[in-house]
């Protein structure tokens, strides 16, 4: 059964190229270029930032859990009916949140990781260790921002859908543009 979810959220998490390849990606790039270098010349300062890192991540997987809850209370029978009228997928509405969620996961995990290394560990085992961790957490923060496009995009879409009919004929099938 969990392989079942777990195919679930990956079909839903399905992008193209161009919609991973975006500025928040760039942040998190070069976060973890910073994190690389700092690494080397201090690497206690590195090593630092992980308990805050924690707290604000949790922080975001909080408001990506309630702008999913969100949206998903705002998909009655009614508008998803017209949803699948339109040819519209509900999920792509979800899936920049449900990206971020994955991201804070796993961003979560290195951290925990990066807070156990010793500041007398290796330089290189710190950069290892904080490189990925530096990109996966702040790439989780700026991922925010097409979240939360997505979210007005979807208010949106719910306000054009007050002005198409619950049942529609077959040449009503397109919202208002």
């Amino acid at each position: 059964m969990a392989s079942r979810i777990n195919r679930h959220l990956w079909e839903a998490l399905d992008f193209k190229l161009s919609e991973v390849l975006r500025v928040d990606l760039g942040v998190g790039v070069a976060f973890g270029i910073a994190a690389l270098a700092l690494s080397f010349s201090h690497p206690d300062a590195v090593l630092r930032a992980a308990p805050g890192a924690i707290g604000v991540v949790g922080v975001i997987v909080g408001a990506v859990i309630a702008g999913i809850s969100f949206q998903a209370a705002f998909m009655d029978q009614a508008f998803l009916k017209k949803l699948r009228a339109i040819e519209s997928e509900p999920v792509y509405y979800l899936a920049p949140f449900l990206f971020t969620a994955v991201l804070g996961v796993t961003s979560m995990l290195a951290l925990i990781v990066m807070s156990a290394v010793s500041p007398k560990a290796p330089e290189a085992l710190i950069a290892l260790v904080s490189t990925p961790t530096a990109l996966l957490t702040t790439w989780t923060i700026a991922s925010l921002i097409p979240g939360l496009a997505t979210l007005v995009q979807f208010v949106g879409l719910k306000m054009d859908a007050l002005d198409v009919p619950d049942e529609m004929s077959e040449d009503q099938r397109r919202l208002p543009q």
